[in-house]
């Protein structure tokens, strides 16, 4: 009698986790720590070890896809001055705004919609500011760089709120006034 070997079974890890809640958010499903917990075979208690909250585990999930679309976008050629840095976050405003799962999101759940997509110290701004920052000193000059962290501050919190608030009370985002603004506030910093 020969022996079979055994599959080998894979044990679900955090990644996994984020890669379910990031399919089941996809299909529009709300993403729960219950059912993920479920069909990953863990305990909901490995899950809350793993990332905290329910909270956290979108927050992660969002960080993932604002750094995807800024890789995206950040990846185009660069030095085309304030304009083409503002195009790049045009195209990033717009990609994630019209992006459906997202706006259901936010007008679903607005509260924390708004908690883990415009809070200041949150894992998606940092990854928001990241992403702006690589904008800008792709397409700016040389001299006029660094910026400080104040300005970077000022045109993501800026962005983000004239985004967001209009979608979760059911308006469309005012993304030409966030660049308008964030024009203003380059121009009057930049040398």
């Amino acid at each position: 009698m020969t022996s079979t070997e055994l599959p080998r079974l894979e044990r679900a890890t955090r990644e996994h986790a984020l890669q379910f809640a990031r399919a089941q958010f996809e299909r529009g499903e709300r993403v729960d720590m219950q059912t993920l917990a479920a069909e990953l075979g863990v305990g909901r208690t490995t899950l809350y070890r793993w990332f905290g909250d329910r909270e956290q585990v979108i927050s992660e999930l969002f960080a993932g896809l604002t750094d995807e679309i800024f890789a995206e976008i950040n990846a185009r050629p660069g030095g085309g001055g304030i304009e083409a840095a503002l195009d790049s976050i045009r195209r990033f405003m717009a990609l994630t705004s019209s992006f459906e799962p997202l706006r259901d999101f936010a007008q679903r759940e607005p509260a924390l919609a708004l908690r883990i997509l415009v809070a200041s110290h949150g894992l998606v701004q940092q990854r928001i500011r990241a992403g702006v920052t690589e904008a800008l000193e792709r397409n700016l000059p040389s001299r006029q760089l660094p910026l400080p962290p104040d300005i970077i501050d000022v045109l993501v919190q800026v962005g983000a709120n004239l985004q967001w608030t209009p979608i979760v009370i059911g308006d469309p985002p005012e993304i030409e006034r966030a660049l308008h603004l964030g024009r203003s506030v380059l121009e009057n910093h930049l040398p």
